[in-house]
């Protein structure tokens, strides 16, 4: 088996944060989303990251840094979304290219997955199988793909539907046969953008497609607010310091704070938020936001606000 994990998005719901930075290398609790994808793989497994031309170099930087692991980056030709492969023309190119010719563990890099990775796979039995969690409104369920069963396998496969059938929705993580690649690459000729529907696909050609359900967290990392719920609540009521922290004056810390290498908290108030590296904050409050690295707030009441990388803002 190998393992491709697509990280090619441009994520521009997230900007100004993923502006610079693809998403899956953004921070989530205590390192980047890909670093708890790949945590939970097994050892031994063969990884691909599949990205495009824009952010090659910071998935080989960041690849330096995981000597434990067997990974390769692939570069799709994409500079930007509008010529992007899309998702499942990304996987057809992959395999293409990379030869692939056994088992895949297919996984979308900007999701976090509670259950252990491998349990996942001591599930598989041969059959394609995907990861589904009950995320508990029909409402809810309309951003997702909805996923019917019947007795442990997918009856019908639904791509963010008007009308669920089901609460049960699609996580992106996935395994496909050897025997089901070429399935792929004939579904993603005029679908290329359309991951969800290579379920439909093969269900349409009688293939039994098993379900793998879980009820530990999970997180879709498509938006601020998505974005900022995953860190609140892996974090927890606590607040995670990185490296060297330099804290002066009055300082008062509110539910889930994560603070980066080198920052520098003065006279402030942080509430659920996150502050990356080599950030200064003065005589602040800081309310449910994100703060990229590198910036410098003075004198400021922000709340539930994105704050671009190297940001100066002073009252």
């Amino acid at each position: 088996m190998k393992c491709i994990i697509l990280a090619g998005g441009f994520a521009t719901r997230l900007w100004p944060l993923s502006e610079n930075k693809a998403k899956p290398l953004l921070h989530l609790k205590d390192r980047p989303i890909l670093s708890h994808i790949v945590d939970g793989l097994p050892q031994g497994l063969e990884i691909i990251i599949s990205t495009n031309v824009a952010f090659e170099q910071d998935f080989l930087a960041w690849a330096k840094h995981r000597p434990d692991r067997k990974i390769r980056v692939f570069v799709e030709d994409s500079v930007e979304n509008e010529s992007k492969k899309g998702a499942l023309g990304a996987v057809a190119l992959a395999i293409r290219k990379e030869k692939i010719d056994e088992d895949l563990l297919l996984i979308a890099g900007d999701n976090y997955f509670g259950f252990r990775i491998s349990d996942f796979i001591n599930f598989y039995k041969g059959n394609p199988i995907l990861a589904a969690y009950d995320i508990g409104s029909l409402e809810a369920a309309k951003k997702f793909g909805v996923v019917v069963t019947n007795d442990g396998h997918v009856v019908e496969f639904q791509e963010k539907p008007r009308e669920p059938k089901s609460t049960l929705v699609s996580t992106g993580c996935y395994v496909f046969p050897k025997r089901n690649l070429a399935d792929i690459a004939e579904y993603a000729q005029g679908h290329k953008d359309n991951l969800g529907g290579i379920f439909e696909h093969l269900l349409n050609k009688g293939a039994i497609i098993d379900v793998f359900t879980f009820s530990e967290s999970w997180y879709d990392i498509g938006s601020f607010e998505g974005y900022l719920k995953a860190n609140r609540e892996l974090i927890g009521d606590q607040v995670i310091e990185k490296g060297i922290v330099t804290k002066v004056g009055k300082i008062e810390f509110r539910g889930a704070v994560y603070l980066g290498e080198n920052s520098v908290i003065e006279n402030s108030v942080i509430e659920n938020s996150v502050i990356l590296k080599d950030c200064v904050i003065k005589n602040c409050v800081i309310r449910n936001c994100i703060v990229d690295e590198r910036c410098a707030l003075s004198g400021i009441d922000l709340s539930r606000q994105m704050i671009r990388q190297g940001s100066v803002i002073e009252k």
